[in-house]
């Protein structure tokens, strides 16, 4: 799971850890990396199209507590080649 607190967004830091973390893979010699964005967080698919992600699926979001009445959430799979 990656975060950037909100006060520190806008500088860079979740696509240094995004690097971080796709270099890691590339040395285990991986040749995919798959993330997983809500659906609540329309803003976030957009972020990883920047970094050569793409949406590839969806999948059904299983919270860990209850969402708010009404308030529908899905995964969204994005992958990108290493």
């Amino acid at each position: 799971m990656l975060a950037v607190d909100p006060s520190q967004q806008g500088k860079g830091l979740g696509r240094l850890m995004v690097e971080a973390a796709e270099d890691h893979c590339r040395r285990q010699e991986s040749r995919f990396m798959d993330i997983t964005v809500l659906s609540l967080r329309p803003e976030l698919p957009p972020f990883y199209c920047k970094l050569a992600s793409v949406e590839v699926g969806t999948e059904e979001f299983h919270p860990s507590r209850p969402l708010k009445e009404g308030v529908e959430c899905h995964s969204i799979v994005m992958s990108k080649a290493l």
